[in-house]
């Protein structure tokens, strides 16, 4: 049978969810500020502060009259934030493992191998991939990715300029007929579309850093 009460934020609890402990009875009799502390053995500013965060009150403290408490339904009260809060913990530690897998952009295997592993140990191991990150770019083996798509992206400006130009360098030079050269600006235009596929292709992908070969002026297209 449910018991259900009004919050002071306009919320409902059942009461009925949260049953007393074996042992403990409440017969409707009304416990003060200092009562209900020492039920739940905390102090009184922690019961003063509860009220603040919500827990039900049967009779506001005003003018001398002190707060009067159900003990069944503060408990119930605790009950359902502390599951509440707990709940809010799972859902967190859950965004924070799925956020860690994408961000260290795992493929399936290493998904799945690492799929046990808890928020904590994820984070853990974040922090000391990115510390080795770190030490790795300032020693010039790493290079982030925005940057290399930058020089990536101006290399392909200078590329596309060129095939843009190589029809007419080639008619000049070499006599070509007027199909030769349609022959070549296709084969041209071709080439650029798919060196670009392979730029974003390969940088296109999420992650931080990017590592450079040991010939870091060659760029493996």
């Amino acid at each position: 049978m449910s018991e259900v009460i009004t919050l002071s934020d306009g919320s409902v609890l059942d009461v009925a969810r949260y049953p007393l402990p074996a042992g403990v009875e409440d017969d409707g009799a009304l416990l003060n500020r200092a009562q209900l502390a020492a039920a739940f053995s905390v102090s009184v500013n922690a019961i003063t502060d509860w009220v603040n965060k919500g827990m039900p009150v049967m009779s506001t403290g005003q003018n001398g009259v002190a707060y009067e408490f159900r003990l069944s339904h503060c408990w119930a009260w605790r009950q359902d934030r502390d599951e509440r809060a707990r709940a809010s913990k799972l859902r967190g530690d859950q965004l924070a493992s799925q956020a860690a897998l994408a961000f260290r952009n795992l493929d399936d295997d290493q998904a799945e191998a690492e799929a046990e592993l808890t928020a904590d140990d994820l984070r853990k191991w974040s922090e000391a991939e990115y510390h080795r990150n770190r030490v790795a770019e300032q020693r010039g083996d790493l290079l982030r990715a925005d940057r290399m798509r930058a020089l990536v992206e101006d290399m392909f400006v200078t590329f596309g300029a060129e095939m843009d130009t190589l029809p007419d360098f080639a008619e000049m030079q070499f006599g070509l007929s007027a199909a030769q050269v349609a022959q070549l600006q296709e084969r041209c235009d071709q080439m650029r579309q798919e060196v670009r596929r392979l730029i974003e292709e390969r940088l296109g992908r999420g992650g931080a850093v990017i590592a450079l070969s040991d010939r870091q002026g060659e760029m493996a297209l």
